[in-house]
């Protein structure tokens, strides 16, 4: 049996890049799970780290794409967290905390 010749134009190749697959996502999840020192990097990041285990995370991060995009996203948080400032809660919303917080420990 022959195949039928298909009438339909060949597909041009698109100007944007393909978009990653969802196992490619899973996959770059599933690197930062592997890798041990990700747990290290808010840490590092806060200062508490020792000078000695600092320099070794500093190294790491140089080198680790998957923990050098997740160090460069908390940096980015902290900024913006930072940039907001300390904001003073409104009355009602602080004296309903208060009473609720009254209430839990009375329990």
């Amino acid at each position: 049996m022959r195949r039928r010749q298909s009438t339909k134009a060949p597909r041009r190749a698109s100007a944007r890049p393909a978009r990653p697959s969802p196992a490619s996502r899973t996959a770059a999840a599933a690197a930062a799970a592997r890798c041990v020192r990700a747990d290290d990097i808010w840490p590092y990041l806060d200062g508490e780290l020792t000078p000695a285990r600092a320099k070794t995370m500093a190294a790491h991060i140089g080198t680790c794409e998957t923990c050098g995009r997740v160090a460069r996203r908390l940096c980015a948080l902290l900024e913006e967290c930072r940039s907001e400032g300390c904001r003073s809660l409104p009355l009602d919303v602080r004296a309903r905390a208060q009473a609720r917080v009254k209430a839990l420990l009375r329990r």
